[in-house]
């Protein structure tokens, strides 16, 4: 019997066979839907729209001690990684040179449970020797998985309605940081880091963040992962096949997307699109997207629950098995 079910993912090449029906999941009839990641993660975490959907690994890990709120399990599958030092900005005027020149100064973030924040401030945290509880933190929106945070930390909202499904708050994050109203912010949308390139009120946290982030990469090895993908509890204790089947199809979707980016062609308007490939795949090798648990995504998948437990998301840290289901922690 095939099953019909929903899967909303982002619009990154590692998911776009699955888009376009080019890869489908054995004994599934999907029904694919691109969606935003803010808004995807809501509707899903928030509304469970979704059979199947790309997540933020902060907010699903972050739901885990909510089970019965949260009814989704994960398959060790990340279609987006990306090292996110670059989406760290200061205000030109600050007089600050380095991460630990942050306490004491009020930082912007895109909300607590973002998991490229995450990675930024726990990377500031252990390896730039900031102290997070000495920043007055300010958030751009909710949490979609309301935890209760630790009094330790200074969170407080960014100006304006932030009640109900609001992603975009009135008062915007960039505007406070390129008057100086915020010293610094972390964000991994698009539109800062434009602004940022296009005026001279703010700037790049690292003089060269491309650097910053390959001695990173060189020193620990690291690729970090954004998102895994969750699936409703319902369907796996009916059918726990699914979870192998899915994992397959976006394994088979990333090989296709590595063959495409490694090919000279004329599917992207990068003009050396190959060569910047290859140059990637001698820096970070070839596991640089890997799914499963291999010894370096158990790495990055602890250390990044290490962050997650030091910045008060969750209340214990979960062993790397807990949080997948059980037929896919061997693949």
């Amino acid at each position: 019997m095939t099953l019909d079910l929903s899967l909303s993912v982002g619009d990154m090449d590692t998911v776009q066979p699955l888009l376009t029906g080019d890869v489908e999941p054995e004994g599934i009839d999907l029904t694919p839907i691109s969606e935003y990641p803010p808004k995807r993660h809501r509707r899903f975490f928030r509304h469970g729209e979704f059979d199947i959907a790309e997540v933020c690994v902060a907010s699903y890990v972050s739901s885990m001690a909510e089970g019965e709120d949260f009814p989704y399990t994960a398959i060790p599958v990340f279609p987006n990684r990306k090292f996110r030092l670059a989406f760290f900005y200061k205000n030109a005027d600050a007089g600050i040179e380095e991460p630990k020149d942050l306490e004491g100064k009020k930082v912007g973030t895109q909300s607590w449970q973002t998991t490229a924040d995450v990675w930024v401030r726990g990377i500031a945290q252990e390896h730039y020797d900031l102290d997070l509880t000495e920043v007055e933190w300010y958030r751009r929106r909710e949490d979609d998985v309301p935890v209760e945070l630790p009094e330790k930390f200074d969170i407080q909202r960014v100006p304006g309605k932030q009640g109900g499904d609001a992603i975009y708050e009135p008062r915007d994050m960039q505007d406070m940081l390129f008057s100086g109203e915020l010293d610094a912010a972390m964000d991994p949308s698009g539109s800062l880091f434009r602004a940022v390139c296009r005026n001279d009120e703010a700037e790049f946290m690292f003089a060269d963040p491309q650097a910053e982030e390959i001695e990173f990469f060189e020193q620990t090895g690291m690729h970090p992962m954004m998102h895994t993908v969750a699936i409703r509890d319902e369907i796996l204790e009916d059918d726990p096949w699914v979870a192998v089947s899915v994992y397959d199809a976006f394994s088979e979707a990333l090989e296709q997307c590595i063959q495409r980016n490694v090919s000279p062609s004329s599917h992207t308007s990068l003009t050396w699109n190959h060569l910047h490939f290859k140059e990637q795949h001698e820096l970070l090798g070839e596991d640089a997207w890997e799914y499963g648990l291999r010894p370096k995504t158990r790495k990055e998948l602890r250390t990044f629950v290490g962050y997650a437990h030091d910045q008060g998301l969750i209340d214990r840290e979960y062993d790397v098995e807990e949080l997948f289901f059980e037929t896919t922690r061997d693949l």
